[in-house]
């Protein structure tokens, strides 16, 4: 089945220069504040688990995703946070991905790398609208990087720098065989009898990368780093960012009902497995690949 949900998708601009600086500013202050402090310096008590004994959530976590929560619902009037703290801790902050406009927060994505002292790790703003992905901030707090994504592309700011577009090569051509693409694959969530399916065709991929963080595996589609990620689920705060880079560059999401081989666009209300392809030329042979 071959899609094109690039085209279909709605974009609305809402976010002018002022509200995009605004938001890369807090994100700075955040990670000045409440998580650079902390990384290579946590205690044990300050650290914590969730789902899992390496779901991992700790104090940067907590304190930088408050900061946020507060500052974003400030900058756009009427607007509410869905923060992934706040939802592990209260499921029914969930109910928010029904307003009409609000922000995903995702104060460290990669905690694990976090504590591990690994620097791959993210902050992730995202604000929609009627559940569509609008605008999108990643921002670095090691390297001091921000990317941005809108209707007009992605933008990338360093060290307080101006936003100026994403410079990178003329739009590369996918390999011929996937087996060559490079990819970031996760079967965690999946039902027993997908996964081990699914994990014998991944076995043989030639350059899969092991990255542990969705906001990082984005910024490298949008690089044009690695060809497609897919993941075995789907959470507001890790993908609605994604979408909207994927999109941004030129790329195509959907959710993959494994069971079926159907695809249906990317819902961030959906738990369902999602695929992110960074030359939509190549969907129709990637998403064989994950389905067939």
């Amino acid at each position: 089945m071959t899609l094109r949900n690039h085209e279909n998708q709605k974009f609305i601009m809402i976010v002018d220069e002022e509200i995009r600086d605004k938001v890369r500013g807090l994100l700075q202050e955040a990670s000045t504040k409440y998580i650079l402090p902390f990384y290579k310096n946590l205690s044990a008590d300050q650290i914590d688990t969730k789902s899992s004994a390496d779901d991992f959530v700790t104090v940067a976590d907590r304190q930088s995703e408050v900061f946020l929560s507060k500052k974003l619902m400030a900058l756009i009037k009427g607007s509410t946070v869905i923060g992934e703290e706040a939802c592990s801790d209260d499921k029914d902050n969930l109910s928010g991905l029904r307003n009409k406009r609000f922000w995903t927060v995702d104060p460290i994505d990669g905690t694990k790398n976090f504590v591990n002292g690994n620097e791959r790790f993210c902050s992730m703003v995202a604000l929609l609208e009627d559940g569509k992905p609008q605008a999108s901030w990643i921002f670095i707090p090691t390297e001091g990087k921000c990317y941005y994504a809108d209707v007009t592309g992605v933008q990338l700011g360093h060290d307080g720098s101006a936003f100026k577009p994403l410079e990178i090569s003329p739009k590369i051509k996918a390999p011929a065989n996937v087996m060559d693409f490079t990819c970031s694959v996760s079967l965690r969530y999946l039902d027993l009898d997908i996964k081990t399916l699914i994990k014998r065709k991944v076995a043989h991929l030639k350059n899969r990368v092991f990255i542990g963080s969705a906001g990082i595996e984005a910024t490298m589609l949008a690089e044009q780093q690695i060809d497609f990620i897919f993941h075995s689920t789907t959470t507001a705060w890790d993908h609605a960012p994604v979408d909207l880079f994927c999109r941004a560059s030129g790329g195509n999401s959907a959710h993959i009902n494994l069971s079926e081989g159907s695809y249906s666009d990317f819902n961030i209300e959906q738990k369902a497995p999602v695929l992110f392809v960074q030359n939509k030329d190549a969907w129709d042979e990637v998403a064989r690949f994950i389905t067939g």
